[in-house]
């Protein structure tokens, strides 16, 4: 049984530390967080008694094997630096892995001198809905995928991440070669994601595929749908026919030779507390067995990071930008500029 322990307890943590509930290969240790009321509350919770202001003393007392960074994307380096000082081998993060190619590449250099398996918290892969999708796209049911239609309100940075990790997941892995897009308005300054409101991005594919993404506050989104964040939908169109997946409403697909599509409920409340379970545990299997990697590993997330800066790059520029991506970090602060003119 692995000990984690867990940075940050703010929201976003609670789900984290939900999934330990009956998980047997992982038990939470500790906690740490620099506001004490916070802290308290998030340990009362969860019955975690071993609580921490300051992240050092935390690892060199605990020593944890797993560590969980819940913190805004702009503090990332310094933990994974301690983490790795204090001898943790796997660390479960939250997106966006990083705010700038810098920072990313920081990042992944950390992760290549420690030997640290990281995760990145884009848990979509694991719900139950999406693993009956992926193997009606495996088995090429709809024939070679063409044509694919992503579209969430989040921006880019917010729920950018989980579309290209859900993308690449169903994708079997595909990286695109080359993106053109185009951005307007700017958000997310509120709660650490600032990024471009509005962003439309085409994505070409080595085979031909093609992937249209919109991250936009004013897309049409699914329909029906009043939950801002539940705004989540892939399409797949193949040579036999069509699939998709839809957050908070359904699954399925039509294929030649069908009368009537087959579907399936898909409810963000049900899929959403086991994903997360499975996507821990999945880190325990990965530390356990190299050749069980995770899927939303940290070199999977990098690469989804550089095509998102990509896109960055030609709303920017105007230009198609080959993948992967030479990206300065300036062209965030520039097209920043240029959307808040």
């Amino acid at each position: 049984m692995y000990r984690s322990a867990v940075l940050g307890c703010g929201p976003r943590s609670y789900a984290h530390a939900g999934a330990y509930r009956g998980l047997d290969e992982m038990q939470l240790v500790a906690a740490c967080d620099l506001n004490r009321k916070r802290l308290d509350k998030y340990g009362d919770t969860f019955g975690i008694d071993r609580r921490y202001e300051d992240l050092e003393t935390m690892l060199r007392v605990e020593r944890p094997e797993v560590l969980h960074i819940v913190t805004p994307p702009r503090v990332r380096e310094q933990p994974m630096e301690l983490a790795a000082a204090y001898g943790v081998k796997g660390i479960l993060v939250e997106k966006p892995v990083a705010l700038t190619p810098s920072q990313a590449k920081q990042i992944g250099d950390i992760a290549a001198r420690s030997g640290i398996k990281v995760a990145v918290n884009t848990q979509r892969p694991y719900f139950s809905t999406s693993q009956g999708l992926k193997g009606v796209l495996d088995e090429k049911r709809i024939g070679k995928v063409v044509f694919a239609r992503c579209v969430t309100k989040g921006n880019i940075l917010s729920m950018g991440p989980h579309m290209m990790d859900l993308l690449m997941f169903f994708l079997d892995g595909a990286r695109p070669e080359t993106v053109w897009a185009c951005a307007r308005g700017w958000n997310g300054e509120d709660y650490g994601h600032p990024a471009p409101a509005h962003v439309l991005a085409r994505f070409t594919y080595p085979d031909g595929l093609v992937v249209y993404l919109e991250d936009a506050e004013d897309c049409i989104g699914t329909q029906g749908e009043s939950g801002y964040w539940m705004h989540f939908e892939l399409d797949f169109w193949g040579t036999r026919g069509r699939a998709w997946w839809l957050q908070n409403r359904d699954w399925g697909y039509q294929c030649a030779g069908m009368d009537q599509p087959f579907s399936a409920p898909s409810l963000w409340n049900v899929d959403e507390p086991p994903g997360q379970q499975a996507f821990t545990r999945a880190l325990a299997r990965w530390l356990d067995d190299d050749a069980q990697v995770h899927v939303s590993c940290l070199e999977n997330a990098l690469s989804q990071f550089n095509q998102i800066m990509g896109a960055l790059q030609s709303a920017l520029t105007g230009e198609v930008v080959h993948l992967p991506a030479q990206v300065d970090d300036d062209v965030v602060a520039k097209l920043e500029k240029e959307l808040k003119r």
